[in-house]
């Protein structure tokens, strides 16, 4: 099927705005774990959104250049995207746990790392034990579960017959259903954790932000730059009273998860459709610093967090000097995952991308010799996206 033109985002570059946006909701979560603001939590879901943008918009672009998407590829770059970091979290926290917990509680730590590494954590929440330190990677599973399969949906959505736009209200119905599928099982007293943790019942934010990518297309921002302009400028004033004033309970159960994920999904093609005051705030060195090293920053937060007592209740903070110290020791340890661990693996993951595969088959036709060019990404996420 001939892909529609594809817009803004397409073109070679490094949207600097989207890793302003991560650095926002990984900010976000950091502050309601220190019990600063009540809805931070949704942070979860502007990720989840950027995620699922992010990676669609490869996979189409991919299929659309190739005719085709190599597997293969695509979950050896997740691999050296995510695992480098994770393993290095695991193993520092694993010795961590067993120096301090009894030699008989040593098989459970085991236990732990496994659940995690294996992508489990989520359901092992629900139905096995809850993870302590590692609880928060409930939401890696989650993403991880999603694109096990996600690929191979988007390869046979494009062979269909549906245009992209339909595909895009496909995954918006899907994402509904998500969201009512968690109410029933609220109204029907189910527990907390198998309605928010559960992969089924909080996709919603994931197939929202890949409705965006099949939405993004050059007529979209030639016809409506300024409406998404006056969206993205709304919609960002309603996701942050969301991350700051919705508390958790009971609104999680109710979609107020997809009213983020949306949200976020109108800032993104406010964003990539034209310059605008909110894509000035995005692109601030602060925000956009935060966001590239977002994804060891949501690692390490969380047990430093708990192990120094500021693990709170929104409104209920704890001592600020603890406080401070647990966020010093957070985004230093971030910083070193970034620079030591993360962009040695993103070396080596941009020679699986199929713009590397083509450009190197193009350069052994010109001249076995000379060696290609490695490609930037078109979203610029080898330089340090979450995505790809």
């Amino acid at each position: 099927m001939p892909m529609e033109r594809l817009g803004p985002a397409s073109a070679t570059g490094h949207h600097r705005s989207l890793d302003g946006l991560r650095g926002i909701a990984v900010l976000s979560v950091l502050l309601f774990h220190t019990g600063v603001i009540r809805g931070g939590y949704l942070g979860v879901d502007v990720f989840f959104a950027l995620s699922g943008f992010l990676i669609t918009r490869l996979l189409i672009e991919e299929q659309a250049a190739t005719g085709a998407i190599a597997l293969r590829a695509f979950y050896v770059r997740r691999g050296l995207r995510l695992l480098p970091a994770l393993f290095a979290f695991l193993g520092i926290w694993g010795i961590y746990l067993v120096a301090t917990v009894p030699p008989d509680l040593w098989s459970l730590v085991g236990a732990y790392v496994a659940v995690v590494i294996l992508y489990a954590a989520n359901w092992a929440e629900i139905w096995w034990y809850r993870l302590g330190i590692f609880g928060h990677t409930w939401s890696l599973a989650i993403e991880e579960q999603f694109y096990l399969i996600w690929p191979l949906a988007v390869f046979l959505l494009l062979r269909g017959a549906a245009r992209p736009r339909r595909i895009a209200w496909i995954l918006l119905a899907g994402a509904a259903a998500s969201v009512l599928w968690r109410v029933d099982l609220a109204l029907e007293s189910a527990t907390e954790a198998r309605i928010y943790l559960a992969t089924d019942t909080h996709s919603d934010g994931l197939l929202v932000g890949a409705a965006v990518a099949f939405l993004l297309n050059q007529d979209l921002f030639n016809r409506f730059p300024k409406p998404l302009g006056a969206m993205g400028f709304l919609s960002a004033i309603g996701l942050a009273a969301m991350l700051v004033a919705v508390p958790f309970d009971p609104y999680y159960a109710c979609g107020v998860t997809a009213l983020a994920a949306l949200a976020t999904g109108v800032i993104i093609l406010s964003a990539l459709a034209r310059p605008s005051v909110i894509t000035r705030l995005l692109d601030t060195r602060a925000l956009v610093g935060t966001g590239m090293i977002s994804y060891a920053l949501y690692l390490w937060h969380f047990p430093i967090f708990h192990t120094l007592g500021v693990l709170k209740e929104p409104g209920r903070p704890g001592p600020w000097a603890s406080v401070v110290l647990a966020w010093g020791l957070t985004f230093a340890a971030a910083v070193g995952s970034y620079f030591l661990i993360e962009r040695p693996a993103l070396a080596w993951k941009d020679r699986f991308t199929w713009r590397r595969r083509q450009t190197r088959a193009g350069a052994i036709r010109r001249s076995p010799q000379r060696p290609a060019e490695i490609p930037v990404d078109a979203l610029g996420l080898d330089r340090g996206g979450h995505a790809g």
